[in-house]
């Protein structure tokens, strides 16, 4: 008898409903739109391609005496546009290996004054200016690298030797060379 009574008690707890926490799962409505098209926009230019407006409204009314309503409503709207913006790195890379600092200084900003003065819109067409000998070239960048590696920027250094190498300096392609060998956590033993 004395079993019989806890076989109850061990079914009336196995059977005892179980309490919860009510959750509610919102999920969102996905949609794509596509525009398939082709269009012809300036430098800095932004062009709008079209868009999609809908909205939605529902009413519904309950009850008898004395009547119960609610309203629903949707709007949603997409847009397409594009812009641009061109970016000439041939010309930046020319104004940084170029650039050569008025005035000392710790910062970065440096050189990115010269990129700003050289990103300044110019017309593309300008009369040709005399070209510098591949001789006076390669002396500064040769100066600009010992500058560089003197201020401690392997990196902008590396560039310069690299640019006065290619215009026939005997000394910075064998700079150049050591530092390929060094490898890039070299510069400073190598110096």
């Amino acid at each position: 008898m004395r079993t019989s009574g806890f076989a109850l008690l061990l079914c009336l707890a196995f059977n005892l409903p179980a309490f919860g926490q009510q959750v509610a799962v919102q999920l969102p409505a996905v949609g794509t739109t596509f525009v398939s098209t082709s269009v012809a926009v300036p430098d800095r230019g932004r062009v709008f391609l079209g868009g999609v407006s809908s909205a939605q409204t529902g009413r519904s009314r309950y009850g008898f005496v004395p009547f119960g309503s609610s309203i629903g409503l949707s709007r949603s709207s997409n847009s397409f546009s594009v812009g641009v913006t061109i970016i000439d790195l041939r010309e930046m890379d020319e104004a940084i290996l170029n650039s050569v600092p008025d005035q000392p200084s710790s910062s970065v900003s440096r050189y990115s004054s010269a990129i700003s003065s050289a990103a300044v819109a110019r017309p593309r067409e300008t009369t040709p200016v005399a070209e510098e000998s591949p001789t006076n070239r390669a002396a500064k960048f040769d100066r600009l690298a010992r500058k560089a590696e003197a201020d401690n920027h392997p990196g902008v250094a590396r560039l310069h030797w690299q640019m006065a190498a290619k215009y026939g300096s005997a000394a910075a392609r064998e700079r150049s060379r050591q530092l390929d060998v060094a490898g890039p956590n070299s510069f400073k033993q190598s110096k």
